[in-house]
């Protein structure tokens, strides 16, 4: 996803939203907070206020040199909430979850929950013009 924002020329104006866990990774941890990277502790009752105040800053900021007439420069905000591989304790909880909210639940992945994306469009619906799901695989891990 950085390659891809490096070649649009985007790589100044990426933020992404990950769990709060990769922080504290040595040397990267700080580069993320550096970049102004959004930590996510997977309970709502703490996101939520911690995202809609990083949210409120993008959605009010950042002018420069791509922004033309525009108030703000073009960014690019990225998600990946589960940020975990398909494991049994995450294949147990996805089923338990989708048994819960009487969906289908997937065999390949896990079942996404859609409160922080629904939170984050609200949030920027001003300003979101395009929203886009990648689902990431990596091969041979089972």
């Amino acid at each position: 996803m950085w390659w891809i924002s490096y070649t649009a020329r985007m790589h100044g104006h990426v933020f992404i939203i990950l769990k709060e866990s990769l922080k504290w990774i040595p040397v990267v941890g700080p580069a993320m907070q550096f970049f102004g990277f959004i930590f996510m502790a997977r309970n709502w009752a703490k996101d939520k206020p911690r995202i809609e105040y990083r949210l409120k800053k993008l959605n009010s900021r950042h002018s420069g040199p791509m922004s033309g007439s525009n108030p703000r420069d073009p960014m690019w905000l990225l998600i990946f909430p589960e940020g975990t591989n398909l494991s049994n304790n995450g294949r147990n909880a996805s089923r338990k979850f989708a048994d819960k909210m009487g969906l289908h639940d997937m065999r390949h992945q896990l079942l996404p929950r859609s409160t922080g994306l629904h939170f984050c469009i609200q949030q920027l619906q001003t300003t979101v013009e395009w929203v886009y799901d990648c689902t990431i695989a990596y091969e041979g891990v089972p």
